[in-house]
């Protein structure tokens, strides 16, 4: 892990959620509720982990120091967690109402949501952050990012 830069750790995690989406797809596709459920809990949890904490509290605000959150890509970032944040819990009260049609409608909007503002931070934020972030700061986040694991 000591090789590993902030931006590695984040991808890596980008991809244990890419394949929390797949099988959230795949348990909407069959209708499965239960299933469903299972990887809500899951995905709510890694979403927290690491949009909340390792990225807003602890990458963004070093990325501001070089780029405003206003009006630049932390601040759509926010907001689309933000989104996120209110899809997962009306999954969640979905699943608690086993409303399947309310679950499939949220669901689906997480999945090609959450895979565009991924493919935006892997692609485009998380370049700007390695080409902009010095090594000083890349070893303090890395020592944040050990509280959130």
């Amino acid at each position: 892990m000591t090789n590993k830069s902030p931006t590695d750790i984040l991808r890596a995690e980008h991809d244990v959620v890419l394949g929390l989406l797949d099988k959230l797809e795949e348990n909407l596709g069959k209708k499965d509720i239960k299933s469903s459920e299972k990887n809500m809990v899951i995905l709510e949890k890694e979403f927290n982990k690491h949009s909340l904490n390792k990225e807003e509290k602890v990458l963004f605000p070093e990325i501001e120091k070089f780029m405003p959150r206003e009006g630049g890509p932390t601040g759509m970032m926010i907001i689309e967690r933000e989104d996120l944040g209110k899809s997962i819990k009306n999954c969640k009260d979905a699943i608690k109402a086993r409303d399947f049609n309310k679950l499939n409608y949220n669901g689906s909007h997480i999945i090609n949501l959450l895979r565009q503002h991924i493919d935006k931070e892997n692609n485009m934020l998380f370049m700007m952050a390695d080409m902009h972030l010095d090594e000083k700061q890349k070893k303090a986040i890395l020592g944040k990012f050990k509280k959130f694991n």
